[in-house]
């Protein structure tokens, strides 16, 4: 019953969210990614449901790019590897749209980094997701990298609260680990990793999945089974794929104590099992050629604290995740 009004609420929210467009929006999909020393080129196009006349204009645009009013096109090129951010705007006199990305000019040595999981890693409410100052400390340091994934939405399809990062990545809301691979009926069209995959090859991959299948009652050896056929599925792509896999977040106080599956197991032990069990998986599983690093992000986590709604991380929350997966992942990034 928990598990059926869960994904009836979820599934209303996307619903709703979809439903909320404006009269103008963009119907072309951004370019992201350009290698260093070649042309990029992307014409970006607009649909106004009242047929009104749409014009563009361009911010941020960086300095080996020009804008052609003409054609409506973005061109250029440089030798300079690195993330660029471009915000693009089509208007009429009622309405206006905006089409913010980061543009990556990659080489040989830049780093592929997957964010996958729930709406942990998407992002929810006002909050960015961890991503976002995450990408602010490699930035800041000035790595070489890019995140890659299937979309750039926050939570349920909305905008993101504050667009000045790289966007993209498989953070989907309300999914398990099997949805990942076979996604629930109400969120299908955005796809599964066995698609994904086709599409991008990660190097390091940052993985934070468990806390809906604790609130869905699933089975750790469920969680696992589907876990190997993830981390199957990455390794066939790139072989020596680096795979981060969180220790998930405890439960604030109006969820942890609470019975839920019909036995005497709380939400709060069931954490505590799944975090040790992942520990377990990561030994087992761990390749010198393809390591599974194991990044703590539960203990010293504080709910009342750390958290907005004793699920998700509010600011200082997100800042937290960021810090610890940037530790982990640090030794493996190449400076530009």
């Amino acid at each position: 019953m928990q598990k059926n009004l869960l994904l009836l609420f979820l599934s209303l929210i996307y619903i709703n969210a979809e439903a909320q467009t404006d009269s103008v929006y963009f119907t072309s999909k951004e370019i992201l990614r350009v290698a260093v020393n070649t042309n990029y080129y992307y014409q970006p196009n607009a649909f106004d449901s009242a047929n009104n006349n749409i014009s563009y204009t361009v911010n941020n645009l960086p300095t080996w790019l020009s804008w052609n009013a003409g054609t409506r096109s973005i061109s250029g090129k440089t030798n300079k590897v690195g993330q660029y951010a471009v915000d693009i705007i089509a208007y009429t006199k009622t309405d206006t749209a905006h089409q913010p990305f980061m543009l990556t000019v990659y080489d040989k040595q830049t780093t592929n980094i997957l964010c996958l999981g729930n709406s942990i890693t998407n992002g929810v409410d006002t909050f960015n997701s961890y991503r976002r100052d995450l990408w602010q400390i490699m930035h800041a340091g000035n790595y070489n990298f890019d995140f890659i994934g299937s979309w750039s939405k926050h939570h349920m399809g909305s905008d993101v609260p504050i667009p000045d990062f790289d966007m993209d990545n498989e953070g989907h809301s309300g999914w398990t680990f099997e949805d990942i691979l076979k996604p629930p009926s109400w969120d299908s069209l955005k796809g599964n990793l066995h698609e994904w995959i086709k599409t991008y090859t990660p190097d390091i991959v940052l993985i934070e999945l468990g806390t809906n299948d604790v609130f869905q009652c699933r089975k750790p050896s469920d969680m696992f089974g589907n876990l190997n056929v993830i981390v199957a599925l990455l390794r066939e792509k790139n072989k020596h794929v680096k795979i981060f896999l969180a220790q998930i977040p405890p439960l604030g106080a109006q969820w942890s104590d609470k019975k839920l599956c019909n036995n005497d197991t709380t939400y709060h032990h069931a954490i505590i099992y799944l975090n040790n069990q992942i520990v377990v998986y990561a030994k087992e599983y761990s390749t010198t050629q393809s390591p599974i690093i194991i990044v703590d992000q539960y203990t010293g986590v504080d709910p009342s604290v750390d958290m907005f709604d004793d699920i998700h991380p509010n600011t200082k929350g997100e800042k937290i995740m960021a810090e610890r997966w940037f530790n982990a992942i640090q030794p493996y990034l190449k400076k530009l």
